[in-house]
């Protein structure tokens, strides 16, 4: 397994969007943290990658998890002599980006590239969210399979991985694979993930073109037992959690029209529950939601920030996401960008390289 870290250094900003909901006491407000971007630039043989969800693992250090990524394999240190590996990892050593070390991670056979999170047979992982509880780490990871239509690959389910040092270095950790339920909703589990109290919530979306997402929830003796097949879900037409044996039918979704990616999380500057995501498919811009409790009911979207790559021919942007335990703002994001001409995303390395967005909040006049 690979790796490589440094410090990334460097400054400039820009203000670009102001988003507000209606009705709340707070104002959101974001720009461009291109000062922070250079973390992502840390290591020269990672030449970029998507998803970037986050997991906060304590003592100053924040796991990042990454999909489909870029790792050279020559001195040249391009695009176009590079593998591209379906996951790869990085360990933050810092909370502030614009200060904070960087190392790099991917598994290597022969002197070549190869996924974090190994393939089984046709099948390869993208890792989704997850969290630390107690001592055991959890990430949820998607099942995907090539394919000859759409995007170019179908989604076959999730599954877990539980990783019981998370303290130590990457190279050493020992996957262990836990199934998860299996039913009639096509879900991609583990689509945004926090821990309340002594239960372990995964808000997940079903592959479907809306990406409805159900609030399923499991205790905290359950994660530590690597049992995830029996969790509850949040009805909302009952008001009340259901077990997975009383699932007799489809139960209403807990949040409407969402992605794949996303970020849910407690935020006390809006005295409740925000949700950061894209809107849309394409050139896409980020917005927020919000709710009182972490199980809803949601406000409509409040548009937030517009990435510039926006007005590019070709582009798509996607994986918003807020990142909580960051610090140097008081609200971070990130978002990824890419092509649908391939060639253009091998040659121009201002695409797939995630970006930051930082967001303050101003109380509403």
């Amino acid at each position: 397994m690979a790796c490589s870290a440094r410090t990334p250094v460097g400054s400039s900003e820009r203000a670009v969007a102001v988003g507000t909901d209606a009705g709340q006491q707070s104002v959101l407000r974001a720009e461009a943290w291109t000062e922070a971007d250079r973390l992502f630039h840390a290591e020269p043989r990672w030449l970029g990658g998507d998803g970037a969800y986050s997991i906060d693992l304590g003592n100053e250090r924040v796991l990042w998890l990454f999909a489909d990524s870029f790792i050279a394999t020559s001195a040249a240190l391009r695009r176009s002599e590079s593998r591209m590996v379906h996951s790869s990892v990085a360990i933050q050593q810092g909370r502030d980006p614009t200060s904070a070390g960087m190392a790099f991670y991917w598994r290597e056979t022969a002197g070549q590239p190869q996924s974090f999170f190994p393939e089984s047979g046709t099948v390869w992982h993208w890792p989704s969210h997850g969290a630390l509880v107690d001592h055991r780490l959890l990430i949820f990871c998607m099942r995907l399979v090539a394919a000859s239509g759409g995007l170019g690959f179908d989604t076959v389910g999730s599954v877990a991985v539980a990783i019981d040092d998370p303290a130590a270095d990457p190279r050493s950790w020992q996957l262990q694979w836990l199934a998860l339920p299996v039913n009639a909703l096509d879900l991609i589990y583990g689509s945004a993930v926090f821990v309340d109290g002594d239960r372990l919530y995964a808000y997940s979306a079903t592959d479907a073109a809306n990406h409805d997402l159900y609030l399923v929830r499991w205790t905290r003796s359950q994660v530590l037992a690597g049992d995830l097949l029996s969790p509850e879900w949040w009805r909302p037409d009952l008001g009340q959690w259901t077990s997975q044996q009383q699932l007799t039918g489809r139960p209403l979704p807990a949040l409407r029209s969402g992605q794949t990616e996303l970020s849910v999380h407690a935020e006390s500057h809006v005295g409740g529950w925000l949700e950061v995501q894209t809107e849309g498919f394409g050139a896409s811009s980020i917005s927020t939601r919000r709710a009182g409790v972490l199980t809803g009911p949601w406000l409509g979207y409040a548009p937030l920030f517009t990435p510039p790559e926006a007005t590019r021919p070709n582009v798509l942007l996607y994986a918003a996401k807020a990142h909580p335990e960051l610090m140097g703002a008081e609200l971070v994001i990130t978002y990824a960008s890419n092509s649908t001409d391939f060639a253009e995303l091998v040659n121009d390395v201002t695409l797939y390289f995630p970006r930051f967005v930082r967001v303050r909040f101003e109380r509403a006049p």
